[in-house]
């Protein structure tokens, strides 16, 4: 990236980068885009859509968890993943929202969200406020499936270690994703196939997202559906 920003030759550029990743659950480095922000001075905007009450002290983010919210100028985050409502939001200054409310088209020429919805929402940070076991639930089940892929000969070959509630299962042919989630599905797990051009041909996988909800039972349920649907790709050579 730092090339790009070497011959950039724009008044005032923007880096946008997801904060954790959607498909394997890793992170961007966001010590190091902050360290390029002082070198450039562009706008940073993260999205924190899956980091957004799973990491960071208050549930901030990865920017938070890192210590970098200040370098950061634009936070985008959902209220439709962790926080089970609806919509979105934007953190960032006063003067960066008055430029938003402004310019920007789909605040423009869109509604508000409804009162039940953010009604909903509010509710959720409130519930994440008050009771800190639910985070603690979430990373212990990370952990828990971690052991277990890692104990599995046919899975921990397809699979890297996860460092958020987000794993995927590359199993490579788009058939063999297809086929695999449906007979997962049949087990009782949605665990979807994500294909091209989601992510490049040849690594298509099985997306699993992890919740507090889940049970240590479930996760190692999970574990023996996956050895049962999931066969190992064919090598090239």
């Amino acid at each position: 990236m730092e090339r790009e920003l070497k011959t950039c030759s724009a008044k005032r550029t923007a880096v946008v980068s997801d904060s954790l990743f959607s498909m394997d659950g890793d992170y961007a480095d966001v010590e190091r885009l902050a360290s390029l922000k002082r070198k450039y001075g562009f706008l940073l905007i993260l999205d924190e859509a899956h980091a957004t009450l799973v990491c960071g002290e208050r549930g901030g983010g990865v920017a938070q968890a890192r210590g970098r919210c200040a370098d950061v100028d634009v936070h985008v985050g959902t209220l439709s993943k962790a926080v089970g409502a609806h919509g979105g939001f934007v953190a960032c200054s006063r003067e960066m929202k008055r430029f938003l409310v402004s310019r920007a088209r789909g605040h423009m020429f869109s509604t508000a969200l409804p009162a039940p919805v953010i009604a909903a929402a509010l509710e959720s940070l409130r519930v994440f406020a008050d009771d800190p076991s639910i985070r603690v639930k979430l990373w212990r089940n990370v952990d828990r499936l971690n052991a277990a892929l890692a104990k599995s000969p046919t899975l921990a070959t397809m699979t890297q270690p996860l460092v958020s509630p987000i794993g995927s299962i590359v199993v490579g042919a788009p058939e063999a994703a297809l086929a695999a989630s449906a007979e997962l599905l049949r087990q009782g797990f949605h665990v979807p196939a994500i294909r091209p051009p989601t992510v490049p041909a040849g690594t298509c996988r099985l997306r699993v997202a992890l919740s507090a909800s889940h049970r240590d039972e479930d996760i190692d349920e999970l574990v023996g559906a996956l050895e049962r649907a999931v066969k190992p790709p064919r090598s090239r050579l």
